[in-house]
């Protein structure tokens, strides 16, 4: 009788450990992964003027707008009502402190995600981005306007440019 219920222990072992290598996979494809890749380089050749690309990184969406001529001159003028035209209240770095929110005036990026709730905001060619959720309105350079929900301007990640259509994304 010791000698049938060792044997069933060993059976019973061998078979939860072929069962945890055959479940190790399924599991492993249900976690996220976690590289320790903190930066991502971005081509924006194939960018056109008034076209925006929007990619992940970091769990998170990014827009990378190129503006138009027509684009950077709307900013210029500066036509519509600002809840923080100075962005003294939103989340971007130093280079950001400007009216076009960004390092070069041609290209703009942001978190893609509204800072009222968080919905995806997508591109109104009239005034620059648009949440769905609640209609909060953003212009070129992600400065919300009066009388939208969102409490403040779209965030900006860091980056930088390697060249003159790549650039870098970086986690600080």
């Amino acid at each position: 009788m010791r000698r049938r219920a060792l044997l069933l222990r060993i059976v019973q072992a061998f078979g939860l450990t072929g069962l945890g290598f055959l479940a190790f996979p399924f599991v492993r494809a249900w976690l996220p992964s976690f590289d320790n890749t903190y930066t991502r380089e971005v081509d924006l050749s194939g960018v056109a003027p008034g076209e925006t690309r929007r990619i992940d990184w970091l769990g998170r969406g990014v827009l990378i707008q190129r503006r138009s001529l027509d684009m950077v001159q709307a900013l210029e003028r500066d036509s519509v009502v600002l809840k923080d035209p100075t962005s003294a209240v939103s989340r971007q770095p130093d280079y950001a402190a400007n009216p076009m929110r960004s390092r070069r005036p041609e290209y703009f990026v942001a978190y893609s995600h509204c800072t009222h709730l968080g919905c995806e905001v997508a591109v109104n060619a009239e005034v620059g981005f648009e949440c769905p959720c609640h209609q909060s309105r953003f212009d070129f350079a992600g400065r919300v306007l009066t009388g939208a929900a969102a409490p403040r301007n779209l965030d900006i990640p860091s980056y930088r440019f390697v060249s003159a259509h790549r650039l870098v994304l970086e986690d600080l």
